[in-house]
């Protein structure tokens, strides 16, 4: 029951999402932080890092160039687990 559950959230996205293994920073409740980017989309990512992320808080990531034009770009976190968090960018 759960499979059918996670198929049903990955077909609510817009834009596909695209493996990217690459590093960046970002800003969480103030503080600079390092982290990796698992994949990411036009409107979002997932972040892997070892920081306990908090549901709804706004986060500012810094991206490579090669992702997005606009390399800073805040967002919120819309979901957690061990591994780090999903967060939605603002256009």
């Amino acid at each position: 029951m759960a499979t059918s559950s996670a198929k049903l959230f990955f077909n609510k996205r817009k834009e596909p999402r695209h493996p990217y293994p690459g590093l960046i920073t970002f800003i969480y409740k103030k503080q600079l932080y390092p982290g990796k980017i698992k994949n990411y989309s036009l409107s979002g990512l997932f972040i892997e890092a070892d920081i306990l992320f908090a549901k709804g808080e706004k986060i500012t990531v810094t991206l490579p160039d090669a992702i997005y034009k606009n390399h800073e770009r805040n967002g919120r976190i819309v979901w957690k687990n061990d591994e780090g968090c999903g967060v939605q960018l603002y256009s």
